[in-house]
């Protein structure tokens, strides 16, 4: 079976876990998306969200990038550098 990364596909998840860019550096993968919601998420929160993430990549590229999707915004963060470390 072929990972996400081997297969060249974006990663979009509500885990916040792959927010983490030590543990899941984004210049690694095709690109990284977490959908931030609340718990009980309701179906216009998610909506609203997907809405956010077309927008996005009609804008810009993901690639080896993290991005952050909450309320109606983009939070992109690059791979933290051995300097940052």
């Amino acid at each position: 079976m072929k990972s996400v990364a081997g297969e060249g596909r974006c990663l979009v998840t509500l885990d916040r876990g792959f927010g983490n860019r030590l543990r899941f550096p984004p210049d690694r993968y095709p690109g990284i998306v977490v959908i931030r919601v609340s718990d009980r998420v309701k179906p216009g929160e998610l909506h609203e969200a997907i809405e956010t993430l077309i927008q996005g990549l009609e804008q810009a590229e993901v690639t080896e990038k993290l991005w952050i999707i909450r309320r109606g915004e983009i939070q992109e963060y690059q791979p933290i550098s051995t300097e940052d470390k």
